[in-house]
């Protein structure tokens, strides 16, 4: 792996900058803590300060970009990974790969927003029932797919393809990352190593209240 390069202060800032240009926004502490009341959550882990995150909201998704950084601190942590998740009411439908902070770490994390944003924006209706499509795992470990099941509309599931919506050049970024993905996974398996461990073994945060989860919509 690249040598570690954590960013700066103003990187980090015009990195933040970017994405409020876009529409996403800083997430304040006062919504965070209502988050951790009402759920009661828990980290798996000790974790160094309150990491800056960004949300951007559209068509029932949120996509949540968690960038390292501890604005108080004015540095990133020193141990962790960026993060751009797509939820779907409080559940965590899509995690990107965890984007490791290099020379290129807040370039990733910029398309890695964008392009779930368009996602987001861009969420399919049923072709049946006209309904929003919801996100699905597919056979893969980051496999997603989006599907409609409405037995009172239609008999057969409906779904379509993850990228759909996508515009080009989004598309094609998506599809070069894919590839090195799977150059990468090769070159493990050559190697007698099993890809996907360290996603395999990550732990999650724990709910310590489920029954005030909000459901997808």
């Amino acid at each position: 792996m690249p040598a570690k390069q954590l960013p700066d202060i103003r990187s980090f800032h015009a990195f933040v900058e970017v994405l409020q240009r876009r529409g996403f926004r800083l997430i304040n502490t006062h919504e965070r803590r209502a988050d951790f009341r009402r759920l009661d959550l828990r980290a798996p882990s000790p974790r160094e300060g309150h990491e800056a995150g960004l949300v951007f909201s559209a068509n029932g998704l949120e996509v949540i970009v968690w960038t390292t950084f501890v604005i108080r601190e004015g540095r990133a942590r020193e141990v962790d990974a960026g993060w751009v998740i797509i939820k779907d009411g409080d559940q965590a439908r899509y995690f990107s790969h965890p984007i490791h902070r290099t020379a290129n770490f807040l370039k990733t994390l910029l398309w890695s927003a964008r392009v779930a944003q368009l996602r987001a924006l861009n969420r399919p209706l049923c072709p049946v029932c006209g309904a929003r499509m919801r996100i699905a795992n597919g056979k893969g470990l980051k496999s997603r797919y989006w599907r409609c099941t409405r037995p009172a509309f239609h008999t057969d599931d409906q779904w379509k393809d993850w990228d759909c919506g996508l515009p080009p050049l989004a598309l094609a970024w998506v599809k070069d990352m894919r590839e090195k993905r799977r150059k990468y996974r090769k070159k493990l398996k050559n190697e007698g190593r099993t890809p996907g461990g360290a996603l395999k073994r990550r732990i999650g945060w724990k709910v310590g209240k489920p029954h005030n989860v909000l459901p997808a919509r």
